[in-house]
């Protein structure tokens, strides 16, 4: 056992080999490499940072930026709008207008007039779907719900303007004036008439601005929509004569003062909702509103989150006048643009649907039915959008 025990610790003092010397290459030629990997690492990093983004302006570098290049795309923004509803002394709906932003950047838009007496389906009374029965019974949001379901889009807000609104919103231009071919009358409960405003040019003072709408209540809704127009029409135009239309605008904290800044910073035009001949109520002409809506809203917010497909609008022929037909080709048919571009060569023959998921087949045969298109599968299509839609050379046939 001692002879066992003498042995280990014999063993354990003994002198070890050396290692056997590295090669050349193992000691010099590679640390030399790997030091060398780590310099152009990271030579690339900074250069590709520099490439990609100025540290000084925030612009992405190296991107495509020219609208017309091949390969050209950029995500859209979807349409600013708003449902501008105004109530009386009395809590009744008076006035109600949806409103619309061209270009958020250089203003302009669109103002829909809408009669508070318009019935919003043949299916029901009209002591059900009058708008301001409506109002009356469910307020703004309900208001809102039933113009989303008439118009098949959605608004990105809504907005209720008081007397006491009004006449903080008018203040800075004094009046708004209104030409009337006839006097406003107010018919009190016991059926007399009263003159809130006289025929000829009237000046709307601020305060009064809500007994205008209110007056216009007592006329035919054609009419009452004419005298709206009117209204809006002047204003905006008075706010926006020298080109700042937050100089003739309060300061409110309204997300509506931020709205009319962008819309009176351009042309904007003002009309009236389509009404179909009708003895009994006041209904929706369909054929002419979806024509509207078109127009109002070039880039839509659908009604129904995922109710409508979203879309890649690729122009495939270089011809970019076809741009706004193909848009409006598109959101007739019930899609929602999230994409717009060109493809990387203009020689596409014919327009096509393109999707990638198998699971919405149905769903993109009926758009491409709808549009007139045919219709391919490609799984390695761009997943930025549900479908991709390319404009060919035989479009407008």
């Amino acid at each position: 056992m001692e002879e066992q025990e003498s042995e280990k610790t014999s063993n354990r003092f003994r002198k070890r080999e050396k290692a056997p010397t590295s090669s050349f290459g193992w000691r010099w030629l590679f640390p030399a490499f790997l030091l060398a990997a780590v310099t152009w690492s990271v030579f690339l990093l900074v250069e590709s940072g520099d490439e990609l983004l100025n540290d000084q302006s925030g612009e992405t570098l190296g991107a495509i930026e020219d609208l017309t290049a091949p390969g050209f795309e950029a995500f859209v923004e979807q349409t600013w709008s708003m449902v501008i509803a105004t109530e009386d002394k009395q809590g009744d709906l008076v006035d109600l207008v949806v409103g619309a932003v061209a270009d958020s950047e250089e203003g302009g838009g669109s103002l829909l007039i809408v009669s508070p007496a318009l019935v919003t389906s043949s299916n029901c009374a009209q002591s059900i779907c009058d708008l301001a029965v409506i109002y009356g019974e469910g307020g703004l949001s309900s208001l809102t719900a039933a113009l989303v379901d008439l118009f098949n889009v959605g608004f990105t807000e809504e907005v209720l303007l008081t007397p006491t609104r009004w006449t903080g919103l008018v203040a800075p231009v004094n009046a708004v004036e209104v030409t009337l071919e006839s006097p406003l009358m107010e018919v009190t409960d016991e059926g007399i008439e009263i003159v809130q405003f006289a025929q000829g040019d009237v000046n709307i003072q601020d305060e009064r601005v809500a007994d205008f709408f209110s007056s216009t209540h007592y006329v035919e809704p054609t009419e009452q929509m004419n005298l709206s127009k009117s209204f809006w029409k002047s204003w905006l135009e008075e706010i926006g004569e020298n080109g700042s239309p937050r100089e003739k605008l309060p300061d409110l904290g309204l997300s509506v003062v931020d709205f009319l800044a962008v819309v009176g910073a351009a042309e904007t035009g003002v009309t009236t909702f389509p009404i179909a001949t009708s003895e009994s109520s006041v209904m929706p002409n369909l054929n002419e509103l979806e024509s509207i809506v078109v127009d109002l809203f070039p880039f839509p917010i659908a009604a129904v989150p995922g109710d409508r497909l979203t879309v890649r609008l690729m122009n495939g022929t270089g011809d970019f006048s076809l741009d706004s037909l193909a848009r409006k080709h598109v959101i007739s048919a019930g899609a929602e643009i999230v994409v717009v571009g060109n493809m990387e060569t203009f020689d596409f023959e014919e327009s096509k649907v393109i999707y990638r998921n198998p699971l919405i087949a149905q769903e993109v045969e009926s758009l491409g039915r709808e549009l007139g298109f045919i219709v391919e599968f490609d799984e390695l299509i761009s997943p930025v959008s549900e479908v991709t839609v390319v404009i060919g050379a035989d479009f407008l046939s």
